[in-house]
């Protein structure tokens, strides 16, 4: 619900507002009123309504100096203006200041309310939108840094995360999925409703090695809404509202709940109250068995190999490994294996993807029996343009994403026609030719080393649409993936 305060001096016309009209179907709920100025600016202040009916002609402080002065605070709500048949010069002044609009008493019954409530409400979910996605770019480095953090990627003692949760609103809900190949958005996890609806909240993803983590930030705890009666999509765990302060601790915690689902290979949804905030020791894989992996490759004895990969495995899943530990070893030893053989490296992907401890191992096998495959990861040309050089990280990062031309222009502060002229001088290609051309790559090395259908490779790699993505694959092969694939394994029988 969006809230409004009315601020009115006249005590009949404020029943009157309270009463014309069934503010919680349009979607609003009356939080306060006040009879001047004043009282509205402390009210204000300190529970931040949506929307202010107010009049404009008041005691102590009219309508106009209350505007100014809730402007000057910096507090984002929208003002409506009450006024009467000969105050529109007063209503001018409002407008001028930033009113979102006026009424006039005389004709201020039922129907007309609704109508500028319908405005309102568009208004304020376009400013809803557009501070989501400010604060989605100004928060994402932040979220990559405390990724690092929970997971111990990078553990650089000393240098603690910029602690920027006090920037936010006051609580965030965190909700990790496992969600593999398959595509988990803002939009699957709201059409969840795994928590109660609020629409203040801004709802932040983040994705890698396979699983993406959804951070709902609310001005008020919000209570969790478990799946009674309905299937989880992919494996998830949530847990309820905490204190901005303690999201590493959340994040951290619901990570290790997912690896129970990610052990035992099975879906379902699971939710928590707080965040566990004990620590834990490390998980390593002893050097010792590390080498003698290394000597039983160096020496082709696969079997070997085998047996002391699958001996490494059964040690993670009895020592409760975290996901993200197994899935950076698994991809630790394809590199070392494909330094061994001489040979160029796979892309990993296929690896930090998986979905479960028993799947990854037998995607780990089969590459070591098959030579650990080929093809050489696709990386970004480099430009001597800063701009460009990010943009070209973040497409070959986030190329399974919905980009487009105007989110990048958004993302490195350029005009969006600007940016498009200058990326096709600096690459010598147009965005869109140059996304296709990577996807279309990346579409390939899925289709030549997983069992992935058509469909699933496509929605991997960014098309959301089946028809969409065999046209542009044909378009940059002269063939359809199917005929790609069976090409590929004549060439290789």
């Amino acid at each position: 619900m969006w809230r409004i305060l009315i601020v009115e001096d006249e005590v009949h016309v404020r029943r009157s507002l309270r009463s014309n009209i069934n503010w919680n179907a349009s979607g609003f709920e009356v939080i306060g009123e006040a009879s001047n100025g004043l009282r509205a600016l402390e009210f204000i202040e300190e529970h931040q309504p949506d929307l202010v009916l107010c009049d404009i002609v008041m005691p102590i402080m009219n309508g106009i100096d209350l505007l100014k002065k809730t402007r000057e605070a910096g507090l984002p709500c929208l003002f409506v203006m009450l006024t009467c048949m000969n105050e529109f010069e007063y209503a001018r002044q409002a407008l001028h200041n930033g009113a979102f609009d006026y009424v006039l008493k005389l004709s201020m019954n039922a129907e007309v309310l609704r109508d500028i409530l319908t405005k309102v409400d568009e208004q304020l979910k376009r400013m809803a939108g557009e501070t989501s996605l400010r604060l989605f770019y100004e928060y994402r480095q932040y979220y990559r840094e405390m990724w690092e953090k929970v997971t111990d990627v990078k553990p650089e003692k000393g240098k603690p995360i910029e602690n920027r949760a006090g920037e936010m609103m006051p609580f965030v809900s965190v909700c990790s999925v496992l969600n593999g190949t398959g595509i988990f958005s803002v939009e699957d996890f709201k059409a969840l409703r795994l928590v109660e609806e609020d629409k203040h909240a801004v709802i932040h993803e983040f994705s890698a090695l396979g699983h993406t983590t959804m951070f709902c930030w609310s001005r008020q705890e919000l209570k969790v809404n478990p799946l009674r009666g309905r299937d989880a999509p992919f494996p998830m765990v949530l847990c309820a509202s905490v204190p901005g302060s303690q999201l590493p601790q959340a994040w951290k915690s619901t990570l290790r709940k997912l690896d129970e689902f990610w052990y035992s290979g099975q879906q379902g949804f699971r939710y928590f109250e707080q965040g566990d905030t004990t620590e834990e020791s490390g998980h390593f894989v002893s050097w010792k068995i590390e080498r003698k992996l290394i000597r039983s490759f160096e020496q082709i004895r696969i079997e070997e190999c085998e047996a002391l990969i699958k001996d490494i495995w059964e040690r993670m899943e009895r020592g409760v490994f975290p996901m993200h530990v197994v899935k950076q070893a698994a991809n630790q030893f394809s590199r070392l294996m494909f330094r061994i053989a001489q040979r160029s490296e796979a892309d990993t992907d296929d690896l930090s993807v998986c979905t479960s401890h028993e799947d990854l191992l037998a995607k780990l096998l089969a590459r070591l029996r098959d030579g650990m495959g080929g093809g050489r990861r696709v990386e970004p040309s480099m430009t001597d343009h800063h701009e460009i050089n990010k943009v070209l990280d973040y497409i070959h990062e986030h190329y399974d994403t919905n980009i487009t031309l105007k989110s990048l222009a958004q993302f490195v502060a350029l005009e969006e026609h600007y940016l498009s002229s200058l990326f096709k001088k600096k690459t010598g290609a147009n965005f869109i030719d140059y996304l296709h051309c990577l996807r279309i790559e990346k579409a390939k090395h899925f289709m030549d080393h997983t069992d992935m259908t058509v469909s699933e490779v496509g929605r991997r790699v960014g098309f959301l649409h089946d028809n969409y993505f065999i046209k542009i694959f044909k378009r940059y092969t002269n063939m359809t993936p199917n005929m790609y694939r069976h090409s590929e394994k004549c060439r290789n029988a």
